[in-house]
C-alpha cells in the first residue's frame, strides 16, 4: 500500500470506499471503523512542504486495516488504522506486508534525504529494526557522510527475511537480505559496490 498521494487520487480511493471514508471538509479526514469513526485534521500551514496533512490510500481486507497516510513538514510517512477496534499504528508512505501478515515494512522519506528510511514493525506494534535504506559511509571527522550504496526494490522471502536489491551508482550489484527473526536484525550484504 503506498500513501504518496494526492487529492485527486485520494479521492478516487475515496469513492470505491466510500462506507469506511470521507472527507466532511477539505482539511478533515474521516474513516470509519467497526464501532465508530476516527477523524485525521490537516493543520497549517497548507503547503507542499508545510503544515500537517492526511490522505486516505486505501483498505487492506486480509490484515483488516486502513492506511492513512502523513506528511509533517518535509516528512512523508503514514499511520495504520485498525478497523476492528480504530487503533492506529506508525507505519510509512509505504507498506509491504510479510507473507504471513506478521510483519511489515514501513519506508518513509524525509525531504532532501539522499534514499529512504525504512523499518520493520510487527504487526500493531513493535518495531523489529529501523535504519536507513542503504549504505553510507563512515566519515572521519567533519568528513561528510556519503551515500555508498541504496537498498530497492524490497520483498519478503518469508515472514522472517526482507530481501532488496543493492544499487550502486544505479546500478543493480546483487541482493541484500534483513533477518528479523528470534535474533537481534540484521543485514548480510555483498561484496562493497
Amino acid at each position: 500500500m503506498d500513501a504518496f498521494l494526492t487529492r485527486d487520487a485520494e479521492s478516487k480511493l475515496i469513492q470505491q470506499h466510500p462506507a469506511q471514508a470521507r472527507r466532511p471538509s477539505e482539511h478533515v479526514l474521516e474513516v470509519k471503523y467497526a464501532n465508530g469513526a476516527k477523524r485525521f485534521i490537516d493543520k497549517p500551514p497548507h503547503e507542499s512542504l508545510g503544515g500537517t496533512h492526511w490522505f486516505y490510500c486505501g483498505y487492506n481486507a486480509a490484515q483488516n486495516l486502513h492506511l492513512i497516510g502523513h506528511t509533517v513538514d518535509s516528512l512523508f510517512s503514514g499511520v495504520i488504522l485498525r478497523h476492528s477496534d480504530g487503533l492506529t499504528f506508525r507505519a510509512g508512505h509505504t507498506i509491504l506486508m510479510s507473507p504471513e501478515g506478521k510483519k511489515f515494512l514501513a519506508i518513509e522519506q524525509p525531504d532532501g534525504l539522499d534514499g529512504e528510511e525504512w523499518a520493520v514493525y510487527k504487526l500493531y506494534g513493535k518495531k523489529l529494526w529501523q535504519g536507513y535504506a542503504g549504505i553510507l559511509s563512515t566519515p572521519v571527522k567533519n568528513d561528510p557522510v556519503m551515500v555508498i550504496a541504496q537498498f530497492v526494490n524490497p520483498a519478503w522471502r518469508d515472514d522472517n527475511v526482507l530481501e532488496a536489491d543493492l544499487s550502486c551508482a544505479d546500478i543493480v550489484k546483487g541482493k541484500v537480505s534483513l533477518h528479523v527473526g528470534k535474533a537481534a536484525p540484521r543485514w548480510s550484504l555483498p561484496p562493497a559496490c
